[in-house]
């Protein structure tokens, strides 16, 4: 077994990254922001 994220796993982790942008940011440095924010 290893020890990263599934492929359904990261599709799932980036369409609820994908949705947090588009309900809060408004400009591209926000999304930016968004973003960076959510990395490990």
């Amino acid at each position: 077994m290893t020890d990263g994220m599934t492929n359904a796993e990261f599709n799932a982790f980036l369409e609820t990254l994908a949705k947090l942008i588009e309900s809060k940011a408004q400009t591209p440095a926000e999304a930016a922001e968004i973003v960076r924010q959510a990395k490990a």
